[in-house]
């Protein structure tokens, strides 16, 4: 490839060589050869005497030559440029983000200019970043087909080694490997799913009180988007949203709480304590809370509002 550069150099083409050349920076972009012929040429196309870009045709890796012209050009520059901003991303989610949009990319171009050697180069190993056999497959494939196995590029090589060792190189093996890495990833997709509700779980999670006549039951009550569950030490209580008529603020004595008023039954007075309370049992100035700390959870997950800033209802008052 780089010979391919020089020979382009040669004959004058120097954009096509400045094209071709930043287009191998994405895939090594330690190679001191790349680095300093690219200043070289960015300095040549720079100097008002120096020779200027003529018309002519990027080359391919198979030897090969197409014409990218215009929109074309535009759109395979993007690409390269997509792929070096992949690399560059220290963010494991924005380099996934940026790899995908490559792929996406790069999967309509190729359609129309399949001949683009450097652009199933990338592809091979941003199916790899991705775990996309089925893609590093059809990638290897084209790259054979074009002649990679000549190639005395030892990364060209060790990208093509990593497939024939990941068994992506093997047709009757890689839709099996699609289907198990499609399965890896939704259970990574329900993991993270799982970790967010509990999240949100604890987050919505208080330690209470609950008074049962005239003595306390102490536990915690959790409040989601369905509705609320205390489970303490005297009992536990399920109460859905669907049947709740108000959640109203009230203090007996020095004691503040909520009061969850079914559509029908019995109300509930929860107090929201701190930890030592639930763990010792014993209901004492230091450990009680603000109402609110329950009252904005209602708000929040039940979208209730506000009656007279102590009654919670739900939307329109039903």
């Amino acid at each position: 490839m780089t010979k391919k550069i020089t020979d382009l150099v040669n004959s004058g083409k120097y954009a096509e060589a400045q094209q071709l050349t930043t287009g191998l920076l994405v895939a090594y972009p330690d190679d001191q050869r790349l680095i300093k012929t690219k200043a070289l040429l960015e300095k040549a196309l720079a100097t008002p005497s120096g020779p200027g870009p003529t018309s002519g045709s990027p080359l391919t890796a198979n030897g090969s030559t197409t014409q990218l012209t215009g929109e074309d050009k535009l759109d395979y520059n993007a690409m390269i440029e997509l792929a070096r901003q992949s690399q560059q991303s220290s963010d494991p989610d924005e380099q996934s983000k940026l790899l995908k949009q490559f792929m996406e990319q790069s999967a309509e171009f190729l359609k129309q200019h399949p001949e683009q050697m450097l652009l199933w180069q990338l592809r091979a190993a941003a199916a790899i970043g991705l775990v996309e056999p089925r893609d590093g497959f059809e990638a290897g494939q084209k790259l054979l087909a074009g002649g990679a196995m000549d190639s005395n590029d030892p990364a060209l090589q060790q990208l093509l080694a990593k497939l024939k060792l990941m068994g992506w190189m093997d047709k009757n093996r890689v839709a099996d490997l699609q289907l198990k890495a499609d399965e890896a990833r939704s259970q990574q997709v329900e993991a993270a799913e799982r970790d967010r509700r509990n999240a949100e779980r604890a987050q919505y999670t208080f330690p209470a009180a609950h008074a049962d006549g005239f003595h306390y039951g102490y536990g915690h009550i959790t409040i989601d988007d369905d509705g609320a569950v205390y489970v303490g030490s005297d009992q536990t209580i399920h109460m859905l949203r669907s049947d709740m008529r108000e959640v109203k603020a009230a203090c007996a004595s020095w004691v503040c709480g909520l009061y969850f008023t079914p559509k029908s039954g019995r109300k509930y007075f929860i107090v929201p304590v701190t930890e030592d309370a639930v763990s010792s049992r014993q209901m004492q100035a230091e450990v009680l809370r603000p109402a609110s700390v329950l009252g904005n959870a209602v708000v929040s997950k039940w979208k209730f509002v506000s009656a007279d800033n102590k009654t919670l209802t739900p939307p329109g008052g039903k």
